[in-house]
């Protein structure tokens, strides 16, 4: 099966895969539970958050995605005698006592696999943009890529599908949500304060992104020269804000990609 995490759960045996995104310090835990937000309890009492994993939330077409999503990972790190590793992010705790962290558990074959990895390759979770997990986020990026070509788990349903620039009234109706936005760039231009790709001709009825300009210094560390972008279909990622027209704030240079084959 080409699902890591179906094969695990179905066959015991899985084909072998690359080496996982990670480098783990702490060897021989054991998970205790977990919850509809993916977050994993050992059973040290220490709460993890996946990073890199967006948590999964209820939608119109399915309301019980989010244990759709927790039972298949509880049915893979609940099993007797399974041991973990660890890579913590932080050492301190969230306002929500959670630590940020990267979880491998072994596979049907015994090898080590990224749990982050295993869920958004399934489709049953999308990336978030997390800075704690950027250095692995690409890995990420395109598993998830992969799967929502393939139209695996979340990516079937309409309240996950990749919005599109100019469709105004959509976008309106989406305001408040983490969406994934593709579109032809229409230009760029800066004011004092910030960049903006713009989507359209007019500022505040087109779509733009946005990147202020103390983020400005990520984004061309990364190679990602916004001026560089007028002509070029892109996907950006991030929370639609609608006070000054539909905008998405990046301030992470892997939210925003050039969209190979896109529309």
């Amino acid at each position: 099966m080409r699902l890591f995490l179906a094969c695990v759960l179905a066959l015991g045996v899985c084909p072998a895969r690359a080496a996982p995104c990670g480098d783990p310090a702490s060897h021989g835990l054991r998970v205790e539970a977990v919850n509809e937000r993916l977050e994993i309890t050992l059973d040290d009492g220490r709460m993890l958050r996946l990073a890199g994993v967006e948590r999964p939330r209820a939608t119109p077409a399915n309301p019980d995605r989010p244990a759709q999503a927790r039972d298949p990972l509880r049915a893979w790190l609940l099993r007797p005698g399974l041991r973990v590793d660890l890579e913590l992010l932080a050492a301190v705790p969230d306002r929500w006592n959670r630590l940020p962290a990267r979880l491998f558990a072994p596979g049907g074959d015994g090898s080590s696999q990224s749990v982050a990895e295993a869920l958004v390759e399934a489709g049953l979770a999308r990336v978030e943009i997390d800075p704690l997990a950027r250095p692995c986020l690409r890995p990420l990026l395109a598993l998830e890529a992969k799967a929502r070509r393939e139209g695996l788990g979340l990516w079937r349903d309409p309240a996950f599908t990749v919005a599109q620039a100019a469709d105004r009234a959509g976008l309106a109706a989406r305001a408040g949500e983490v969406l994934l936005v593709e579109g032809l760039v229409s230009g760029v231009g800066a004011t004092a304060s910030r960049t903006y790709v713009n989507f359209g001709p007019i500022r505040t009825i087109d779509f733009a992104a946005t990147v202020g300009r103390n983020n400005l210094a990520a984004f061309e560390k990364s190679g990602v020269i916004l001026a560089q972008l007028s002509g070029k279909v892109v996907r950006v990622r991030g929370l639609l804000e609608t006070q000054f027209g539909p905008q998405i704030e990046l301030a992470d240079p892997e939210a925003i990609e050039l969209a190979a084959g896109a529309r």
